[in-house]
């Protein structure tokens, strides 16, 4: 995304100095350990079905689905 007036390039600029971005990367990634949170943030559908199966979850699968919902939540705006 480009910015397109001096007033979205500042925006943009804020939030890389103050590293909001990052910040909310991090809060996002926080609350998939936190699951009966989610359905209250509306960040999981009503019919997603969580399966424990006992293992952990491996890194590589944790990020993608951080970096997926993240990437939902803020093409919104």
């Amino acid at each position: 995304m480009e910015a397109r007036s001096p007033r979205e390039l500042e925006a943009r600029n804020y939030l890389e100095k103050h590293r909001i971005m990052e910040l909310l990367n991090y809060l996002t990634s926080a609350l998939l350990f936190f699951r009966p949170a989610l359905k209250t943030l509306g960040l999981c559908t009503a019919d997603e079905v969580f399966e424990d199966d006992g293992h952990g979850i491996p890194f590589e699968k944790f990020r993608h689905e951080v970096n997926k919902r993240t990437l939902e939540i803020w093409s919104a705006f």
